[in-house]
């Protein structure tokens, strides 16, 4: 993706029983993916994973403190997101094509306080971008109101599952 993320939309489509990931970029361009609900998981932990690497949360000594600072966190960043706001469909351009790839690989790497996240087909381009503190609890947020509508049932991600720094197939 060469611009910066302008929005992002998940929306559950039945039919499909997966959920629809749309990326918006500043210059125009859509990127879509299906997400299955194992891939969903995955993603989770890695969200949580960066969420949990944030210094006010880290060094915190116990997990009492750690929760509560990563609920205020969290709660700060889904109050300024705008969830009302209509997709935009003025997209330019579709680098991955009309049809839209199922999600295969996960690539991810914390540098410092950004996600480095890189979504993947089995085979072909897929999308890396950047997540910042501020857009992971949206991005969080927007994995779990899709896997809701389709009772997929996401619970909260086990962080010990999933290694940091790595490729997931």
């Amino acid at each position: 993706m060469t611009g910066a993320i302008s929005q992002m939309q998940m929306r559950y489509v039945a039919e499909e029983d997966r959920i629809l990931f749309r990326v918006n970029s500043t210059d125009k361009q859509e990127f879509r993916f299906w997400l299955t609900r194992r891939y969903s998981l995955l993603l989770l932990n890695v969200l949580n994973k960066h969420r949990e690497s944030d210094v006010d949360v880290s060094t915190q000594v116990d997990s009492e403190s750690k929760q509560a600072v990563r609920s205020f966190k969290s709660n700060q960043a889904i109050q300024a997101a705008d969830f009302k706001q209509e997709f935009s469909e003025d997209a330019e351009m579709f680098p991955l094509g009309e049809n839209i790839p199922l999600a295969f690989k996960l690539n991810y790497k914390i540098l410092g306080s950004d996600l480095h996240l890189g979504i993947h087909p089995k085979e072909g381009q897929g999308i890396d971008m950047v997540i910042n503190e501020e857009v992971n609890p949206t991005l969080t947020q927007l994995i779990l109101q899709a896997g809701q509508k389709g009772v997929w049932n996401l619970k909260k991600p086990d962080i010990e599952a999933i290694p940091a720094n790595r490729v997931i197939n």
